[in-house]
């Protein structure tokens, strides 16, 4: 009889390790949909309140990898595909946000480097976002003219690139806005060397690509373009391009001289001036030239300053 509640004894015992062997086994690992739920609603362009909502939950979850010791957690960590998840939510959607402010998107940085995300150690240049080149004109002749334009615009974006590896700051398409007054800016270029606006025409191109042509810039402000023997009277860009200097003056807070200029795009365009403009116009062989032979000086705290002014009125 006591060999038998012995064995009976042993039997229970047994029972009981495998129990708990088959608990821990089994909560090892906690369910990530909740991770899942979350990440969905945090989409492209979303509100500093989602953002919020959603720093709150990461710090509240934690992790869906769990390892207990007695029934008690004692260790949580992201799991790798977590982590995975999260740096690309920074670099696809927290990043290129203009609703969220550089402390948010640093906030979020500082948190994935607390749980060993990869690939996050260096602060991204959030104030020097690209926009997106888009063309929304319904009408077949504007829609033409804008892809041409947007082909233009491409071709100094890919020429600025030359810059970004020598120490300037190039934010191409920031749409700034200041009290009720918004305009949109092709690129706008911050250095050691001086701060310039850059406006982009395609003046002659054929189907988005350089083509000989003449450019006559005459009295009276007089735009002549000249192509296949036939002149054609264009739309002279001053106004645009000092209703932008007017409004970059009213956004930026450093007594930096603002440079213009108006970049043609067809490098194989013939430029006549023969009048006095605000503002140069050079074609875009010789645009990198002429930024970096610029003699201002620029500290670095207002470089800094201005990044950060045009950065605070942007709305894309």
């Amino acid at each position: 009889m006591v060999y038998i509640f012995i064995l009976l004894a042993i039997i229970f015992i047994i029972l009981v390790i495998l129990k708990n062997l088959s608990f821990g086994e089994k909560n090892k690992w906690v369910s990530t949909e909740a991770f899942q739920y979350a990440k969905k609603k945090i989409r492209p362009y979303c509100s500093k309140e989602d953002f919020d909502d959603f720093m709150d939950f990461l710090n509240s979850y934690k992790g869906g990898y769990v390892r207990r010791r007695g029934g008690e957690i004692v260790h949580q960590d992201y799991l790798g595909n977590e982590k995975g998840d999260l740096k690309g939510i920074f670099y696809n959607i927290i990043v290129p946000n203009p609703k969220l402010s550089i402390k948010d998107k640093e906030q979020f940085r500082a948190f994935m480097l607390s749980i060993g995300v990869n690939g996050v150690n260096e602060r991204p240049l959030y104030e020097t976002r690209d926009s997106k080149l888009k063309n929304r004109e319904m009408n077949e002749d504007d829609y033409q003219r804008k892809e041409v334009g947007n082909k233009g615009e491409f071709v100094v974006r890919k020429i600025l690139e030359g810059l970004e590896s020598t120490e300037y700051s190039v934010i191409n398409g920031p749409v700034l806005k200041i009290e009720e007054i918004t305009k949109e800016f092709d690129h706008i270029v911050i250095g050691k060397n001086g701060l310039f606006v850059i406006e982009t025409k395609a003046f002659g191109m054929t189907d988005g690509k350089a083509s000989k042509a003449s450019l006559f810039i005459d009295e009276g402000d007089k735009w002549i373009l000249r192509k296949n023997g036939k002149n054609k009277e264009l739309l002279s860009p001053s106004e645009q391009i000092m209703e932008e200097m007017n409004q970059l003056k009213r956004i930026i807070s450093c007594p930096v001289e603002i440079h213009l200029v108006l970049v043609l795009s067809n490098s194989e365009l013939f430029i006549k001036q023969n009048i006095d403009l605000p503002y140069s116009v050079i074609r875009i062989d010789k645009l990198k030239g002429f930024i970096e032979n610029n003699n201002d000086i620029v500290s670095d705290n207002d470089r800094y300053t201005l990044l950060k002014d045009i950065d605070n009125s942007r709305i894309n």
